[in-house]
């Protein structure tokens, strides 16, 4: 099974959901912390953010951010269809 890395803010209610979403189904993950200066409109200059930004391949503006393996999905309005369809399932087994 390919990794699973989200990047997500403390602050983010749909981040909240995307979390508990891989928790409750026993998906092992990676969560790396962002945080957004909503003075600035941007995240954060932190080892994260950059992280995140090369992994999307641009400056994005909104989390969650997730990836499984190589495969970017972008934020939670493309994952809950993924969930409601079960592609997440093919994507990511559940643990047995």
């Amino acid at each position: 099974m390919d990794h699973v890395d989200i990047y997500y803010a403390r602050v983010c209610g749909l981040c909240t959901k995307a979390l508990d979403f891989f928790r409750d189904r026993g998906t092992t993950f990676t969560a790396h912390a962002v945080e957004w200066d909503s003075e600035k409109e941007a995240f954060v200059d932190s080892e994260n953010a950059r992280g995140m930004y090369q992994r999307c391949g641009a400056v994005v503006d909104f989390v969650p951010q997730m990836f499984v393996g190589d495969q970017h999905i972008k934020g939670w309005r493309e994952l809950e269809p993924m969930i409601q369809s079960g592609e997440i399932d093919s994507l990511i087994p559940k643990p047995e």
